[in-house]
């Protein structure tokens, strides 16, 4: 697995999610139905990816829990219900995953890398999805 492509298109989906408010005033709706999904689904799958990386390395390592700051820093920078659901799905599927594998062992890393992927092809569809090329293009004006 490619962590550095993955890390690039999540942070893209996030810095073209960032600019979501500007994206929304051109008339292109964003946040239906799937993009509560998408958006729910990243975060779980960072919770999950979040629980292994700390059974494997610690608790000083934050890798995934930083990029679930990033999301929710550009997704959800307000309280409310979106931001509460995204923290709540991230720390529910930690808490699962964290139960689920007591050991730091091959069986662990293979999944942290599936969830790698996972979190790469959402944050792919994400910014595919709901930040349409024309529109990256163009930027916030």
């Amino acid at each position: 697995m490619n962590k550095t492509v993955f890390h690039g298109a999540l942070l893209s989906a996030l810095l073209f999610a960032g600019a979501s408010s500007a994206v929304a005033q051109a008339g292109i709706p964003l946040r239906g139905p799937d993009y509560f999904r998408d958006a729910a689904e990243l975060a779980a799958t960072l919770g999950s990816a979040h629980a292994i990386r700390m059974r494997c390395n610690g608790r000083e390592d934050q890798y995934w829990r930083r990029y679930m700051a990033d999301m929710l820093a550009y997704e959800a920078p307000d309280r409310g219900n979106l931001r509460s659901a995204l923290v709540e799905g991230f720390n529910n599927a930690y808490s699962r995953t964290s139960a689920q594998y007591l050991t730091c062992d091959n069986r662990a890393v293979e999944a942290e890398a599936r969830f790698a992927r996972a979190g790469q092809e959402i944050s792919g569809r994400m910014a595919t999805h709901y930040f349409p090329k024309e529109t990256r293009k163009r930027g916030p004006n």
